[in-house]
């Protein structure tokens, strides 16, 4: 999870001789050093997520606790659908660097504590309180990479960022079931524990408080101001059913394929994780294909293609159940899945006003944890629809989102041409 202090005018001049020295670690053509640090220290803290996450998941399936693996499901998704606006709201009103250290330490915390609880379920609650501290510090972090990495590289370090957790996903889960394996959950718990102080640091390391003076407050924000954002700015706001429909569609692959899938591999677990493997690579070259110079601002083509990309290898991975044609599809939608995030990203930093990036990324993450959340739901096995049918759908959902985002794209462009020429 990246997954205040109010500003003090009589150091003003001190601030400001801090600025410029943050100003001098930006090398023309390269990434600052400070967001590469930062970067760095979300991909750690992210595997310690995972290390978490799994680590419950596993216990639930160990013990048989019933409906134990969708508590932990539900722990990470309910608290920040309910509470991300809010949440966002301070995130604006106070100082981003201070509300993200106190949050990273809330975090370190709760996850700490867990480690000294043999209850499962007292396990759970203290992972939804992180998830609380978590919306606030990923949002604060999505406000300060902009004044970090400058506004000549952001897309870049966007692009970096994004591959970074898509590799992160690889790592993290392998990883957690190797140390589940050898030691405990308590350790997984203390690990993800200590990860969010790594993270802490670099961000204290990476992060001046004249940063502030960069991104600015608003001491007035309300509640809707997130949503609104979204909903107004350029290009967001008008894809925004597009990128629903394409996280309602990945996450009820999530749970279909996981039926799917076994089927397809004849109950071969290495080829099933393949699959999943192979989703999380394609990503990484989409991810940093998409930073490139050239595409950087071309927020809508990423955006489009990206989904595009999603809802093809869904949609033939549904109709075609053979595992060796499987493996392009994957890669071909997490390609797609890479490139729709830095787009979204770029788009929501260049569009949305500075002052509400807080309270507008913590209020995607409300909507993209609803959408999440309902996929979950329509990706359950059924006697309406089978596995098979599922997947297909989850590939039909977005495409038909896309080709309507995209007619109406151009709807918009025609009158504009036809002003221009007349």
């Amino acid at each position: 999870m990246v997954r205040g202090r109010w500003m003090d005018w009589t150091r003003l001049d001190t601030q400001k001789g801090q600025k410029t020295g943050f100003a001098a670690l930006r090398r023309r053509g390269a990434i600052p050093t400070a967001a590469l640090i930062l970067i760095a220290g979300t991909l750690f803290s992210r595997i310690g997520d995972s290390l978490a996450s799994l680590g419950l998941v596993l216990d639930a399936a160990d013990k048989g606790i019933d409906f134990g693996v969708t508590e932990v499901f539900l722990a990470e998704l309910v608290p920040t659908v309910v509470a991300a606006p809010v949440i966002g709201m301070v995130v604006d009103r106070f100082s981003a660097r201070s509300v993200c250290l106190w949050s990273l330490l809330a975090q370190s915390v709760c996850l700490a504590a867990a480690t000294g609880l043999p209850g499962f379920h007292l396990r759970v609650g203290l992972i939804a309180l992180s998830g609380l501290a978590g919306v606030a510090s990923v949002a604060a972090g999505f406000k300060m990479l902009p004044a970090v990495a400058g506004e000549e590289h952001t897309g870049r370090a966007n692009s970096l960022l994004t591959a970074g957790l898509s590799a992160a996903s690889l790592i993290g889960p392998a990883l957690a079931g190797f140390l589940h394996s050898v030691w405990n959950t308590a350790v997984l718990l203390g690990a993800d524990s200590a990860s969010f102080l790594v993270l802490a640091w670099c961000t204290a390391r990476a992060v001046p408080r004249a940063v502030d003076v960069v991104i600015g407050r608003k001491p007035a924000s309300k509640l809707s101001d997130g949503y609104r954002a979204l909903r107004d700015a350029p290009v967001v706001g008008s894809l925004m059913p597009a990128l629903a429909a394409a996280m309602l569609a990945t996450s009820i692959e999530v749970v279909a394929g996981v039926f799917y899938l076994r089927d397809v591999a004849d109950g071969n677990d290495t080829v099933f994780g393949l699959f999943l493997a192979t989703w999380a690579l394609g990503s990484i070259p989409g991810a940093l294909l998409a930073g490139r110079a050239g595409w950087a601002d071309r927020h809508t083509a990423l955006i489009l293609g990206g989904v595009l990309g999603i809802s093809l290898g869904l949609l033939f991975a549904g109709l075609i159940p053979v595992a060796w044609v499987l493996f392009p599809l994957f890669l071909l939608g997490g390609f797609g899945n890479g490139v729709c995030n830095v787009g979204l990203r770029n788009a929501v930093h260049s569009h949305v006003p500075s002052e509400v990036h807080g309270s507008a990324w913590a209020c995607f993450q409300a909507l993209s944890r609803s959408c999440i959340g309902l996929g979950y739901l329509l990706g359950t096995p059924n006697s309406l629809v089978s596995s098979r049918g599922q997947v297909i759908v989850s590939g039909a959902i977005p495409l038909a989102s896309v080709v309507w985002a995209a007619l109406v794209t151009l709807r918009r462009r025609q009158p504009a041409l036809g002003e221009a020429s007349g």
